[in-house]
């Protein structure tokens, strides 16, 4: 299809997952190899035609080292700097419906506008550093490497972190509020790092009253983790199906990350 179109026709939700490869920029090209990635960015559809009222454009939520913006998807489309751009869906729930939806694409704005600064900045540039060094010696010399320049280990991609982030506390909200059951918690986790701390399906009832501080202290104590997610994580987990990739003026149809691998080389 036209990615004109596309854009201007009912396929993209608010909260859908945008992943982004650019091409000739250094520090996304940094940003691949440090996470063995296809994409170096991610962002959250806001609002889209001709779901949102009054609006002819879709838009999506993102972080840079400007901090939030809200910028029009064909700005990516149009870029002769990017190759190409996925997007993925949270797969199909009953409980996710378009005011959810919109919940996190709100706790996602606020969560940026509440964190983000020049300090952010700086952290963000710590945390690529972080994984190139990575790269070429050990972890543990890495973190020593950091501590004797008093740094503490970056633990924040800001912009797949804060997707994930978005996600975990609208289900956290829902689970607080008897609206959903805390088992449904796995249903937004897209690290299997995060993942292995929760209670298996079928175990949670095990919990009684408790279940949903359980869910509220997996939200805290795994702040850190939940924040680290990258674009390959987003990428990889199978919580979020793939849908379309974008490249050039056509928009394709896909199914799977080989799928965009195969398309890109054509």
């Amino acid at each position: 299809m036209d990615v004109d179109a596309f854009l201007a026709g009912p396929y993209l939700r608010k909260a859908d997952v945008m992943l982004e490869r650019r091409i000739n920029d250094l520090p996304a090209l940094v940003i691949r190899w440090a996470t063995n990635s296809q994409f170096s960015h991610a962002a959250l559809v806001y609002a889209a035609p001709p779901y949102d009222d009054g609006l002819s454009n879709t838009f999506v939520i993102e972080a840079g080292t400007a901090g939030v913006d809200l910028t029009k998807l064909s700005d990516y489309v149009h870029n002769s700097g990017v190759g190409y751009i996925a997007i993925k869906r949270l797969k199909e729930k009953p409980w996710f419906d378009s005011d959810r939806q919109a919940r996190v694409r709100g706790l996602l704005l606020d969560k940026i506008k509440a964190r983000y600064d020049f300090w952010t900045v700086f952290q963000v540039a710590k945390q690529l550093w972080f994984g190139v060094q990575e790269k070429v010696s050990s972890r543990q010399d890495t973190v020593k490497t950091f501590r004797d320049m008093d740094w503490t280990p970056p633990n924040q991609f800001i912009c797949s972190g804060l997707v994930q982030i978005g996600f975990v506390e609208m289900m956290v909200e829902a689970i607080k509020k008897n609206d959903i059951s805390p088992e449904a918690l796995r249903d937004v986790v897209f690290t299997r790092s995060a993942e292995k701390y929760l209670p298996e399906r079928g175990m949670w009832t095990n919990l009684g009253d408790q279940q949903k501080e359980t869910a509220q202290i997996f939200r805290d104590l795994l702040n850190d983790e939940l924040y680290a997610v990258t674009p390959e994580d987003l990428a990889q987990t199978d919580k979020l199906d793939w849908l379309y990739l974008i490249k050039g003026s056509k928009v394709f149809k896909i199914a799977s990350y080989d799928d965009i691998k195969r398309i890109a080389q054509e």
